[in-house]
């Protein structure tokens, strides 16, 4: 389980800012699918703000600062819920991924 977010940090290493839009929809839609049956207090929120990045990625125009927002948000939560998780793998994992797109924001 600890590699399901390599692609996703490797991505965060590199800049998210160069990454291009599909790949990060990629991103998004593969955390989607792994918070899906996740039964952790914190995760609907997750998947809420995952799907609102998703959605504002692909607008015409994209709002930078809506952006920026969302992944602050998603830092925040992120760290929140790596403290639940009962792999200590996944934990370091997340807490990695949270504070990358915590930089990033």
């Amino acid at each position: 389980m600890a590699a399901r977010f390599t692609k996703l940090t490797n991505a965060i290493k590199t800049g998210l800012k160069d990454m291009q839009t599909k790949a990060a929809v990629d991103q998004i839609e593969y955390w989607e699918e792994q918070m899906k049956d996740l039964d952790i207090s914190g995760s609907k929120g997750i998947a809420a703000d995952l799907h609102s990045l998703k959605v504002k990625l692909q607008a015409e125009e994209v709002d930078g600062s809506a952006v920026q927002k969302l992944l602050s948000d998603l830092a925040e939560k992120t760290a929140k819920i790596s403290g639940r998780v009962e792999d200590k793998a996944v934990t370091e994992q997340l807490t990695n991924v949270s504070t990358g797109l915590d930089k990033a924001a």
